[in-house]
């Protein structure tokens, strides 16, 4: 099949197919056919052909935000909600810089989206020109593949190979960076004909039948195995396949932050977390009470292990992985398999439904199992003034339904509700991990209603973070996207100052965010309150929290955004680990 016009084809039929169409018009047209429905950016100058586009085609609708940075959160979110393909776009120079964080946070958690920066004509670039950056080579260790689009005719092999690069195998953003002439460029095409043209995909790694046997053996000679759930089991849609393997072994399992959404936190089986910061206290001691740990998906990343010796000892490790580079890298595996986890799941239940389940009984008891969760549960009903912000975030996940999404930034807050709130189905509790960006949690939390409409969807976020994000209320408000912020404002960088508290003899420094606000007569900084107000957001302050309750009933029955601002005790600390180990937790209210 010819794709350009100057291959002279004998069909007259075949010549009829084929229409000229812009660089810019031909991009779009291939996002709409792979289901994209939304775009989040801010036009400029040099990306105005893809914009125009857009608007022709009717398909996409264009969200403009006040921060690229905000954008490319925007689409991270989306995926992390829906398992679908964010999109944004930004103008070159400054616009294309702003999107880096955002492409590092969703290259670190393996988080596939489509951004598209505009760039100068090609004729001045490497010349200096107005609010040119080389993006590309900024962008590409933080990406799964970034590209200059140099000649229109490129054009559909780089979106063919752009998208199964970053759907494919350990997923990843893509970077595309369009020249403005470029984007203007005609390419003659059978349009039709190449949307529909089929790609060879990569094919998924599987387990093989031996090493599924090797699984099953080292089961069967292990006396307390557990299952360790990392963020590859979400991004491989396979949550009802661990919930399976889970009710089959009827052994505990235990999750890492990114893991902590794909299987149910109230389920008896689930220990909770482990880790030297994001933890629960049950989820660690059965960790170490353990002799083969499964990791699946997940990382062994330094906050979830702490101090290997500590955390490997004499116990024996399965780790399957889509990325082979991560088998072995951080803990030496007993066994190590490199696979689609989706695919070992389901061969790795269907082998153990042909195995008499006596062979496979160990003496974990799930009805201690579920005693002990109670015991080693942290405090949440405290009564105090200021509020702790540990009994704020109890209060808010009293209050949600099971299917409200609530998404995070990087802080105590965040720290604080991975140790104390229940996450129950996949998607529902969006974090970045590796990354760890603060103004992360509002992109993300509007992209989920924007999705999910009809679902509760809130940003718990610290005052810290939210003034990184502050502006873009306003795209909230514009938009009318009803999402809640829910702020705990402790006037602070609490989760620095705790590390100044702890390691540092208490010497502060640029750790306080308070100041003497004259026009709103407090002494807590920032009046937000009053900055969502003159947004268009509704607002309330609460500093009781038996009030707190009735602030989220207004707030979801406002049916636009709302900022609900709680003011939380300065002096409240997380508990983390003192030295490095998962035994060595501080306990801090």
């Amino acid at each position: 099949m010819a794709l350009w016009g100057d291959e002279k084809e004998n069909s007259t039929k075949q010549e009829v197919c084929y229409k000229k169409i812009t660089g810019a018009q031909l991009l779009v047209r291939f996002l709409e056919s792979k289901g994209v429905s939304q775009l989040y950016g801010i036009p400029g100058a040099a990306v105005l052909p893809v914009y125009d586009a857009v608007l022709d085609g009717e398909k996409i609708k264009s969200y403009n935000v006040r921060h690229e940075q905000t954008a490319i959160f925007m689409a991270d979110g989306y995926y992390r909600a829906t398992g679908k393909m964010g999109f944004c776009a930004c103008t070159s120079g400054p616009g294309a810089t702003n999107f880096l964080t955002g492409l590092y946070c969703a290259y670190a958690d393996s988080i596939p989206l489509f951004a598209v920066t505009g760039q100068v004509p090609r004729g001045l670039i490497g010349k200096d020109a107005f609010q040119e950056a080389p993006i590309v080579e900024m962008a590409r260790p933080v990406t799964k593949g970034a590209y200059l689009i140099q000649d229109v005719r490129d054009l559909p092999g780089i979106l063919q190979e752009a998208w199964a690069k970053a759907t494919t195998g350990r997923k990843g953003p893509i970077l595309l960076d369009f020249p403005l002439d470029v984007q203007k460029s005609e390419i003659e095409i059978d349009l039709d004909a190449w949307l529909k043209e089929e790609v060879p995909e990569e094919k998924a790694p599987e387990a093989s039948d031996q090493e599924i046997e090797n699984v099953l053996t080292l089961l069967k000679n292990a006396r307390m195995p557990i299952l360790l759930v990392g963020g590859g089991v979400k991004l491989a849609r396979a949550s009802k396949e661990l919930f399976d393997l889970a009710e089959l072994l009827r052994i505990p399992v235990v999750s890492s932050l990114m893991g902590k959404d794909s299987f149910p936190n109230d389920h008896p089986l689930y220990a909770g977390m482990i880790g030297t910061i994001c933890h629960t206290p049950l989820g660690n001691k059965t960790l170490l009470d353990s002799d083969l740990v499964i990791n699946l998906g997940g990382r062994f990343a330094d906050r979830t292990t702490g101090d290997l010796a500590s955390f490997t000892g004499s116990r024996k490790f399965i780790h399957v992985n889509i990325d082979p580079k991560e088998l072995n890298r951080q803990v030496k595996t007993d066994l190590a398999i490199h696979a689609d986890l989706k695919f070992f799941l389901q061969k790795l239940c269907a082998r153990l439904r042909q195995t008499a389940s006596s062979q496979l009984a160990y003496p974990w008891d799930i009805e201690i199992l579920g005693l002990e969760k109670k015991k080693y549960s942290r405090q949440t009903d405290f009564d105090t003034s200021p509020m702790k912000p540990q009994r704020a975030i109890a209060e808010l996940r009293n209050y949600l339904k099971r299917d409200a999404i609530v998404t995070h930034d990087c802080g105590i807050s965040q720290i604080l509700s991975s140790q104390l709130f229940e996450a129950y189905e996949p998607g529902t509790y969006l974090i970045t991990g590796r990354a760890g960006n603060m103004g992360w949690g509002l992109g993300a939390a509007m992209a989920a209603k924007l999705a999910y409409p009809d679902r509760q969807c809130v940003n718990l976020v610290g005052d810290g973070s939210l003034g990184m994000s502050l502006a873009d209320l306003a795209t909230a408000a514009k938009h009318n996207i009803a999402v809640v912020i829910y702020l705990l404002n402790n006037s602070l960088l609490g989760l620095i100052r705790q590390q100044q508290n702890m390691y540092y003899n208490k010497r502060w420094i640029s750790t306080d965010l308070h100041y003497n606000n004259n026009e709103a007569n407090h002494y807590r900084g920032i009046d937000f309150v009053a900055t969502a107000k003159g947004m268009g957001l509704g607002a309330e302050l609460v500093q009781d929290p038996n009030e707190i309750g009735n602030a989220l009933e207004r707030a979801f029955l406002a049916q636009r955004p709302y900022l609900i601002e709680l003011t939380i005790d300065p002096t409240a600390m997380c508990s983390v680990s003192g030295d490095g180990t998962l035994d060595g937790i501080i306990e801090n209210i």
